[in-house]
């Protein structure tokens, strides 16, 4: 005999199926009225999704573009033969011609008293022991006097002490003076080579005229005085 079912039995299913039926439509009628805002929230998670990926993709280095390769210029001289003008090699160690200072004899004659700053020589004019600037040297009286090098002349004076006074600049701080000297025949700014007539010797001046006719010379370097000496050719001292 089969036991029946009670009536708490047999409504169970039909309880749960209607609880089931009842969230569906709660859910849909929710669906219903924040349908609007459920697409908002979707439209704004979209457009936050599409800025981050925007900026990640912008943090990324562009390829820099290819290097374009120069060609170096070629340096090598080229000599042209129909070119007069010498190329110039910048390797070429050959020195520079050196200037030198090789003063003529200004008179034909010969050195009768040397340059002396340190040591006294007697002064037979002045009857005296005193230094001795320049160099004399004999000639006779109206004999050529010669410039030593070439130059400029840069001052021209005549005195009855010192007769005419010839001074020449030349290259490198030299300067020569002559003194003693009669009949002047050049003039401030003009040049001169070496071996130039600048005048005569005289014989009717005061200064070193016990010691006969001659011509007085001195010689500054960067205006201190040297011997004249020094720098001619070994024949002619």
């Amino acid at each position: 005999m089969k036991k029946k079912k009670t009536s708490s039995e047999q409504g169970a299913p039909a309880e749960g199926t209607g609880r089931a039926k009842r969230a569906a439509a709660n859910a849909a009628v929710f669906l219903r009225k924040n349908i609007y805002i459920i697409l908002m929230i979707l439209c704004v998670l979209a457009i936050a999704a599409m800025i981050v990926v925007a900026a990640v993709l912008g943090t990324q280095e562009e390829p820099l573009p290819d290097t374009p390769t120069i060609e170096q210029p070629d340096d090598t001289p080229t000599i042209d033969p129909d070119d007069d003008d010498p190329v110039i090699d910048p390797d070429d160690n050959t020195p520079e011609p050196v200037w030198t200072f090789a003063p003529v004899m200004p008179v034909e004659g010969e050195v009768i008293k040397g340059h002396s700053e340190t040591e006294l020589v007697f002064s037979a004019t002045e009857n005296k022991w005193k230094a001795h600037i320049g160099t004399d040297f004999s000639a006779e009286a109206g004999s050529e006097v010669k410039a030593l090098f070439d130059g400029k002349v840069t001052s021209v004076s005549e005195d009855p002490y010192y007769g005419g006074v010839v001074e020449i600049t030349h290259e490198n701080g030299y300067v020569t003076t002559c003194k003693l000297v009669d009949e002047v025949n050049v003039s401030v700014g003009d040049a001169v080579k070496a071996g130039d007539k600048i005048g005569v010797v005289g014989s009717d001046f005061y200064f070193e005229c016990a010691d006969g006719p001659h011509v007085h010379v001195e010689l500054k370097i960067n205006d201190k005085y040297g011997d004249i000496a020094a720098y001619l050719k070994e024949g002619d001292k």
